[in-house]
């Protein structure tokens, strides 16, 4: 026992350092295979490490491209604004230099026509003469050459690719330009006074809606309720125009048989019995929008006689500019009758819808035939109302073309000797007040300047300035959308 004791004892320290490496391996062992609740802790940092880059990139992404975005527009709205302010002052540009244009074409009119031509509407082609200008960016370019690989003639037939400052336009423009003169003027005229002017705006706005036809084809527009609850008539109407813009606080009466105006009561009872109640401005009209709070002018009065077509400028039968004289080379016929039947509307040209409508008809055909204003003075046009005049004026030159009895001509007028002065009076064959809008566009972007220009040559400044007319006209209105 003692030698086994001894002998085990001697096997001691071996013993112990065995179970030592043996407990060794075995925590090695363990650390190598990892505490299984440790399992994954290095997946899910990563993972959320990666989410977390994930959000910032994201947000980096959105707010980069949002600030891209945004300065692109931004750079775009300000390239498509001063395409249009390009647009404008070169129209400016083309009507200053109206007279000079004239002088170039005064032989060809006067050998076609045997007298001068007038004012030649020079802005109604500005949209195509400044196209080398207005059309000149690489999608404009880019057009041109297809249609000189399809052997057609282009939109644009000049090439600006080698001229310095005009090689790369980062937009375009488009112009529409049109005389104001060329509509009735329902505002306060410039060149009457008092029950003069009443009188002639009345009967202007009456004869445009049909007052002195039996029957009318706008009978149906009146006498019904209105959005307001009211039922206007057509003279409520006319009146409600005259009152918003005359000094006084009496309600306009109009009598369209005599063909006179009066006072009558208070202009102001029709608008305190709205919902919203209001006063009349009782000074002129700034702005075509200010026609909506007249009584009886809704939605249906709106789109018949302000503006037929949505947003046409030159659809407009109506303005607030001007002198109260109509242009008879640009002014519609519907226009030209309605000032016409102000003066004389006992006239058959004034009473028969037949006769008003041949008319019509016979002058936009006159117009699609002869493409350059052919009334030089106001009694030219008085002449064509006649059926008077040399084998050169119109009337005869349309009578002798379709025939003497052909049922496309008008019964010509008789005007007394009484309104002929009026009447002449009535109509000029120039404009000095011209609506000028151009829409700039770049990209998505797009900008229009909506403008009315003076070109008076006899402006001055309003005391106590002095001078006299820009050459390139001055600004009755102006306005960014």
């Amino acid at each position: 026992m003692t030698a086994r004791a001894n002998t085990l004892r001697g096997f001691g320290p071996l013993a112990r350092s065995g179970d030592s490496r043996s407990h060794a391996r075995r925590t090695r062992g363990r650390h190598a295979q990892g505490d299984p609740r440790e399992k994954g802790i290095a997946l899910i940092i990563a993972i959320t490490a990666v989410t977390i880059l994930a959000v910032l990139l994201a947000d980096l992404h959105e707010t980069t491209g949002a600030a891209f975005a945004t300065s692109a527009q931004e750079r775009d709205s300000l390239r498509a604004e001063y395409m249009a302010k390009s647009g404008l002052n070169l129209t400016r540009l083309l009507v200053a230099n109206e007279p000079a244009i004239r002088q170039v074409v005064l032989p060809i009119y006067q050998a076609m026509v045997g007298r001068p031509p007038p004012q030649l509407p020079i802005w109604t082609y500005a949209d195509l003469l400044l196209r080398p200008f207005c059309r000149n960016d690489r999608a404009g370019r880019a057009a041109r050459q297809r249609a000189e690989d399809d052997g057609e003639p282009p939109e644009v037939p000049f090439d600006f690719g080698s001229t310095q400052g005009l090689d790369n336009t980062p937009g375009r423009c488009e112009i529409v330009a049109l005389a104001e003169n060329a509509k009735i003027n329902v505002n306060q005229p410039l060149n009457l006074t008092g029950d003069d002017a009443r009188r002639s705006v009345a009967m202007q706005v009456f004869a445009m809606v049909g007052g002195y036809q039996q029957p009318s084809p706008f009978d149906p527009l009146f006498g019904r309720q209105d959005a307001d609850g009211q039922f206007s008539s057509r003279q409520d109407i006319v009146s409600g125009m005259i009152d918003w813009w005359d000094g006084d606080t009496d309600q306009t009466t109009f009598d369209p048989g005599a063909g006179t105006v009066a006072n009558q009561g208070s202009e102001d009872n029709p608008y305190r019995r709205f919902d919203d109640p209001y006063d009349p401005k009782n000074a002129p009209f700034d702005s075509l929008e200010e026609l909506r709070l007249l009584r009886g002018v809704g939605d249906d009065f709106w789109a018949t006689f302000i503006e037929p077509r949505q947003d046409d400028p030159e659809a407009r039968a109506v303005t607030i500019y001007g002198s109260g004289s109509v242009n008879p080379n640009e002014a519609p016929p519907e226009v030209l009758l309605a000032r016409v039947c102000s003066i004389i509307p006992q006239q058959t040209l004034c009473t028969n819808p037949a006769e008003a409508a041949k008319f019509i008809q016979l002058t936009n055909t006159a117009r699609s035939i002869i493409q350059v204003p052919f009334f030089t003075r106001s009694g030219d046009f008085l002449n064509f109302l006649e059926g008077r005049g040399g084998s050169r004026d119109l009337y005869p030159m349309l009578r002798g073309f379709l025939g003497e009895d052909n049922p496309l001509l008008f019964t010509p007028v008789t005007i007394p000797q009484t309104a002929r002065a009026e009447l002449d009076r009535s109509f000029v064959t120039a404009a000095r007040i011209l609506t000028i809008r151009v829409t700039g566009s770049s990209g998505r972007a797009r900008v229009r300047l909506n403008t009315v220009m003076n070109f008076h040559d006899r402006w001055t400044p309003p005391p106590p300035n002095g001078g006299s007319m820009p050459g390139l006209g001055i600004f009755h209105y102006y306005r960014v959308d």
